[in-house]
């Protein structure tokens, strides 16, 4: 099991100019053809941003946040990290259908495929940090050098979506389907992060529960780096938590890959 891993670990490695060369070019073809192109990729989390602004910060007004933060900074220093979670997830589950040719060539090593689609949201996602950083010092938040800590979490999506990604990956060409129920799951476990909540808001013995999925420690830290709100360590029993998850997500998911990759081209 942990030999599969590192195989998979070192062949990443080993062929990072061909992942970073890949990323780029989905990037571009992703937006490929229209009259904006990769304006794209940032307009739409934009809208998406100002409509939950609108609605929750000045509509509905649920109060489901503590009123420590304006609104705005609230939402966005939660909602960024999603949105590089949901839209990585989403677009490396159906890449083996979509790069069928490639998957059907012997000679090439598929493995890095799904590490390219997350290296193609994250140029996205940097640029929605830089948007972050700026709206908070609009109101009041400096930076400090817990916002380094940006970086650690970052590393935690990372891995954490690499785990999943190997799963859903191996699994959708033989049930694509899969894309259907990974929307469904998308749209609820949103609501049980601390993405438009504050944790204060609700019982110790809620936020407990809540805490088993290891997406709230990423989120919850994201949010803590921008308002430099403390350090990773003091959350050390979560972040435990955390990579014991992760490390088993990505021990599954390479033993899933090895067992389903034979016959990959047969499905697709």
């Amino acid at each position: 099991m942990i030999k599969d891993l590192f195989s998979f670990i070192m062949d990443i490695y080993r062929n990072k100019k061909l992942v970073l060369q890949f990323s780029i070019n989905d990037f571009k073809a992703r937006y490929a053809g229209s009259f904006f192109g990769i304006f794209w990729a940032f307009i739409n989390p934009l809208v998406t941003v100002l409509t939950y602004w609108f609605v929750f910060g000045y509509g509905i007004k649920a109060g489901l946040t503590d009123g420590k933060y304006p609104f705005i900074v609230f939402l966005i220093t939660g909602i960024v990290p999603w949105f590089f979670f949901s839209d990585s997830l989403t677009s490396a589950t159906n890449v083996f259908r979509e790069y069928t040719y490639l998957v059907k060539k012997v000679v090439f090593n598929i493995r890095i495929l799904p590490t390219t689609k997350i290296l193609a949201n994250l140029y996205t996602h940097l640029f929605f940090i830089f948007i972050t950083l700026v709206i908070c010092i609009l109101n009041g938040f400096a930076p400090t050098l817990q916002t380094l800590q940006l970086f650690y979490y970052l590393i935690c999506l990372g891995a954490f979506l690499t785990g999943l990604t190997w799963i859903t990956t191996s699994i959708q060409p033989f049930l694509p389907d899969v894309m259907q129920f990974i929307s469904i799951i998308l749209q609820t476990v949103m609501w049980t992060l601390p993405v438009l909540w504050s944790p204060s808001q609700f019982s110790p013995k809620v936020v407990q529960f809540l805490k088993f999925n290891p997406l709230y420690y990423v989120i919850q830290g994201y949010r803590e780096s921008f308002l430099s709100e403390g350090w990773f360590w003091e959350h050390w029993a979560l972040g435990l938590y955390f990579w014991i998850f992760t490390l088993g997500m990505l021990l599954i998911g390479s033993i899933i890959f090895k067992r389903l990759k034979p016959h990959f081209s047969d499905v697709l």
